[in-house]
């Protein structure tokens, strides 16, 4: 289940709530409802929110598909808007694992590395990228207000109020 947490960011020092995954979404994941809407949430975010042509053009969305649906189904849909954002960001330059899966992020840091791959999660570049794009945006973060915000999936709020240290799929 997708949870909620706060951490002192490293440069402003500033109180952050942020969000992450408990398991792996994605081709080969575990795909629980509540981390898939998460994912989903954030790459309609990516794709579907961007308001400057920079942005737009940066983040370009699948020629054939309308949007992202947040209905906790890991279908092709989302699939292939996973690759997608990974493949957009290896493009910038991020080193992240060439697989169709958002893992959970280590630690409740954003920034951290796989301990196999030393690539940067997947989810904490999406997380990081969506709140930038809605700073941005002007107006009310999504991103920063998923708890509060109207637009965020009912069922998706009720399981981001959990919080928790560590995500599951790393728990001993």
């Amino acid at each position: 289940m997708a949870y909620h947490f706060f951490r002192v960011s490293k440069v402003s020092g500033a109180t952050l709530r942020q969000f992450n995954l408990d398991f792996s979404v994605g081709v080969g994941g575990f795909n629980h409802d509540d981390d898939v809407r998460l994912v989903q949430t954030f790459l309609h975010i990516v794709y579907f929110e961007p308001t400057s042509e920079e942005n737009r053009a940066q983040f370009p969305p699948l020629p054939d598909i309308d949007d992202v649906k947040v209905d906790g189904i890991c279908g092709p849909i989302t699939k292939r808007y996973i690759q997608h954002f990974k493949d957009n960001e290896r493009e910038q330059g991020f080193q992240l694992h060439p697989d169709a899966v958002m893992d959970p992020f280590r630690d409740n840091d954003p920034f951290s590395v796989g301990t196999i791959s030393k690539t940067r999660y997947a989810f904490g570049v999406l997380h990081n990228v969506a709140g930038n794009l809605q700073n941005e945006s002007g107006g009310t973060n999504m991103v920063v207000n998923l708890l509060e915000d109207e637009r965020t999936d009912p069922k998706l709020k009720s399981a981001l109020r959990a919080t928790r240290k560590q995500a599951r799929q790393y728990a001993r």
